[in-house]
């Protein structure tokens, strides 16, 4: 029997776009909620521990970063977060126009990246920049 490779995600979607961006972003999940989350600094390693216990950015479509990018429905948003886990701001609020997964996921990735090029100086250092553990 031929195996069908399984659907993208709207967070494989969003994941693409944001490493052609340079940036790497990893799926998430607390409480039944999935999410992606990126460290703000662009330097972090390509390493999903490096994006916990560090200024960070959690971006949500929904409730459900990994349902199949064929039932997008709710636009992305995107919150920066404190080392900490607080909330700081809203960085992108989602499209007010209905957009496809793809489209979404491309402005949304844009609209993040600009958003921390503007204020990352903003954005207080964290003494253990890339602590290794979560």
């Amino acid at each position: 029997m031929k195996r069908t490779a399984a659907l993208p995600t709207e967070g494989d979607l969003l994941r693409t776009e944001l490493a052609a961006l340079g940036r790497h972003a990893f799926l998430g999940g607390d409480r039944g909620i999935t999410y992606l989350i990126m460290a703000v600094d662009p330097a972090a390693p390509d390493d999903e521990s490096a994006a916990y216990n560090v200024p960070h950015v959690l971006m949500y479509a929904g409730e459900q970063a990994d349902r199949p990018a064929t039932e997008h429905r709710e636009p992305w948003s995107a919150h920066l977060h404190g080392a900490e886990g607080d909330y700081v701001a809203t960085i992108f609020d989602g499209s007010r126009a209905p957009l496809d997964a793809a489209a979404d996921a491309a402005l949304c990735a844009r609209e993040v990246t600009a958003w921390l090029a503007r204020y990352l100086g903003d954005v207080p250092p964290h003494p253990e920049r890339f602590r290794t553990s979560h």
